[in-house]
């Protein structure tokens, strides 16, 4: 016997029936309660648990459509078209619009000013107990090199993930923000904050490695740093209060005396309202100000800067200059290209905040209070980087289904310092006040507040240390299809070639141990510059191994990225060492992992451009390394360098020595192959080519150390010369300098390019 399967009509659910003996005979209403009505009916105050729990209107429906014995409240048609449309609304907003305005912003009259409703509760301040983040005190001397400091600190500051450095007390930079032309003048526009769901605001995009990107900040009012200290003292002295209110209906004498909350106070309301919030906070604060538009508040070249401020100018610690300082991988960056050169800056009130978040590019970031109340930070190391991001999605795991990403960050909001503490992570706590940089460090998961108005400014570092975080956090952005703000390769390529010129210059004696010192220490076998070029190389060429052959190929044009920042139109991957384009739109480029996605055309069709070729970067990975023969392989076809390559150079000396009774400084050649000599006698500008004679001496000299070598070799004997090459200023003595061991292929090919 058969059974015959019956088809379920179009649109019926696909659950089972309930057994006809729990099914209810009896029908009853079932209507919808306004939110209002909940909230104040006489029963509120029994069924507050129950009304606490918010029901998702698409699953009631579905739960009760299978209920026939529910008849449902049709009202009027106009009411359940009007459910419909705004069902998604009332899910949004009817578990977070429950608690009640703590801040009224603009009146009538003044649209700036701020009316508090909210006050201090002290008793139930919750403060975390958390290990304080250290401080350095460097003295005059060690403060001089700024990155050359950063470094020194680094093993000690990264397990906390953040450190406080408090400059030397003779240090005392002119602060141009109280000065009139910006104190009064200068307009920022301000971004306004919910500061009850503030630590959940970002956390989505830090599941997916996120860093100072915005958040979507409902915008504010316009501000004056004038205007604005104003609004935040006036929301300070009406939070603070701690009995009365400071009405205009209450006379002045009889007004409840304040008392000034201490830093700890502050920071413990400030986690009543994160972890326990009664009252909706809004705050306001100007962020991510850039320095170009608004101003800085360390000085800057300008015609009228006087010369008391010399000093500062030129200081390494002037966030101006600290990104582009000779020793750093950014300085090979140009303003045009990258948006991180410039120092940003932050203007905050009193529990202005922002979320956790990663830097920029996993880089060093580095942070100044110019004035104001003190900011309180807290950081989670980069080694607890992977357990952090389980956390967060574990916790996203436990949330409610949500129906918009409005919902989904307010739903965090419960993320904060005692979840994180619970799951194991550690926290560690640092309080910037005025005058003190506070520095964190790459991959570090940071947050803070501010304690009352202030303003800080910011910027992004990239010293050599930093480039194993780079070239991951470069391949992690092109994952996940976000843009980049910084040639990574750009970086990496021209830090490596600044390396072998450093190199060259101290096998001829010319050190500048200022500019060259940094590079020549990253490189050599065991440096940390060859370990990631390498790393980077080795995948440059996996990449092109089946990709790029010599009917696709061509060379890249030296300016293809100078004026603008190319990238990949999929992933957004920088493209500064290869690139696949199209003839049907030039203007359009790939990485070579997505050259199928370009376009729609032939195969044969591509075309691939390249800066080096693989065998030309592995000449670099060697000279890098210390290969005295691909040092100047590399240094005569890539840098123009010879041996005599002798050039004046007005904003940076490579280099001197005595030569003769004359004086040279050493760098790129002019492109003719002839030197050109500075005589002291002789004005700036007037330079003496005649250098036939030099260069057969020279020559001589280079012939005279082989031949010496060649004899003590034949010696046997047991010391083995190691000197540099040496210039014609050097006299016979110089022969026995120690030098390093050299081919007789590559010392004869030194000897023919004389």
């Amino acid at each position: 016997m058969r059974t015959k399967r019956v088809a379920r009509k179009k649109g019926s659910l696909n659950r089972p029936r309930l057994h006809p003996r729990v099914e209810s005979q009896t029908s009853f209403k079932l209507r919808k309660v306004d939110s209002t009505e909940q909230r104040l009916g006489p029963t509120a105050s029994v069924t507050d648990e129950k009304a606490s729990a918010v029901i998702d209107g698409a699953m009631l429906k579905s739960l009760s459509a299978r209920r026939p014995w529910i008849l449902h409240d049709l009202g009027d048609g106009d009411h359940m078209q009007e459910e419909a449309s705004s069902n998604q609304e009332d899910t949004e907003h009817s578990s977070y619009t429950c608690l009640p305005k703590g801040i009224a912003r603009g009146c009538p009259d003044c649209r700036d000013c701020v009316k508090v409703m909210a006050r201090w509760q002290p008793e139930k301040g919750k403060k975390h107990v958390l290990e304080e983040a250290p401080v350095f005190h460097p003295n005059e001397e060690e403060f001089k090199e700024t990155l050359k400091y950063i470094t020194s600190i680094r093993s000690r500051a990264e397990p906390y993930g953040i450190c406080r450095i408090v400059p030397p007390p003779s240090w005392h930079p002119p602060s141009l923000i109280t000065e009139k032309n910006m104190w009064e003048d200068s307009i920022f526009e301000s971004q306004v904050q919910r500061i009850d769901g503030m630590q959940a605001q970002n956390l989505g995009e830090i599941v997916k490695c996120s860093d100072m990107e915005g958040v979507g900040l409902e915008p504010g009012p316009k501000f004056t740093l004038k205007t604005f200290k104003k609004y935040a003292d006036d929301f300070a002295s009406q939070y603070f209060c701690i009995d009365g209110i400071l009405d205009s209906e209450v006379d002045s004498n009889e007004r409840v005396e304040q008392r000034e909350p201490s830093l700890m106070d502050i920071e413990g309301e400030y986690g009543r309202i994160i972890d326990n919030p009664t009252e909706e906070i809004e705050v306001i604060c100007g962020d991510n100000l850039d320095s170009q538009v608004f101003g800085s508040g360390f000085p800057v070249y300008k015609s009228s800067e006087t010369c008391t401020s010399q000093e500062y100018l030129d200081s390494g610690w002037n966030l101006n200059k600290t990104a582009v300082l000779p020793d750093s991988l950014l300085s090979f960056e140009s303003y045009s290209t990258s948006g991180l050169l410039r120092p940003r800056l932050r203007v905050g009130m009193c529990f202005s905040s922002f979320p956790w978040k990663l830097a920029m590019h996993h880089m060093y970031y580095l942070s100044y209070m110019h004035i104001g109340a003190p900011k309180i930070w807290y950081a989670i190391p980069g080694s607890h980087g992977s357990k952090f991001e389980i956390a967060i999605k574990d916790y996203l795991r436990e949330s409610p289904v949500e129906h918009s990403k409005m919902q989904h960050n307010r739903q965090l909001m419960k993320l904060t310092l005692t979840r994180l503490k619970s799951d194991g992570l550690p926290v560690y706590r640092c309080i910037q006040c005025p005058g003190e940089f506070v520095l964190v460090l790459p991959r570090t998961r940071y947050s803070g507040f501010d304690s009352g108005f202030n303003c800080a400014e910011s910027i992004h570092l990239a010293p050599v240390e930093w480039l194993p975080h780079g070239q991951n956090s470069a391949e992690l952005y092109s994952e996940q299809g976000r843009r980049t703000f910084i040639s990574q390769d750009k970086m990496l390529i021209g830090a490596a070639r600044e390396a072998v010129k450093a190199q060259w210059l101290d096998l001829l004696s010319f050190k500048d141990i200022s500019v060259n010192a940094r590079w020549k220490e990253a490189a050599g076998k065991d440096g940390i510059l060859l370990k990631a070029l390498k790393l980077r190389i080795e995948l440059e060429a996996s990449r092109r191994k089946y990709l790029c052959n010599s009917s696709q190929s061509k060379k890249m044009d030296k300016d293809f990225d100078t004026t603008s920042k190319k990238e990949c139109i999929v992933c957004y991957y920088d493209l500064h060492l290869s690139a696949a384009t199209c003839p049907c739109s030039a203007d359009r480029y790939s990485c070579l992992n997505h050259a199928k996605q370009l376009c729609s055309c032939p195969w044969v069709q591509r075309i691939f451009l390249y800066r080096y070729e693989i065998d030309e970067l592995r000449v670099l990975i060697e000279a890098v390394g210390g290969k005295l023969s691909a040092i100047y392989k590399w240094a005569k076809n890539d840098l123009n360098l010879s041996l005599l390559s002798i050039v004046s150079d007005k904003n940076r000396s490579l280099g001197r020595r005595q030569l003769g009774e004359a004086e040279c400084s050493i760098g790129e050649s002019d492109g003719k192959g002839k030197g050109k000599f500075y005589d002291p006698s002789v004005p700036y500008g007037g330079w003496n080519s005649s250098a036939s004679g030099v260069r057969e001496e020279l020559k001589a000299r280079v012939l005279q150390w082989k031949s010496l070598k060649e004899k003590k070799l034949k010696d046997k004997s047991s010391v083995k010369p190691t000197s540099h090459f040496t210039s014609a200023a050097a006299d016979a003595a110089a022969c026995n300098i120690h030098m390093p061991e050299v081919s007789s292929d590559s010392t004869s090919e030194s000897s023919s390019s004389l």
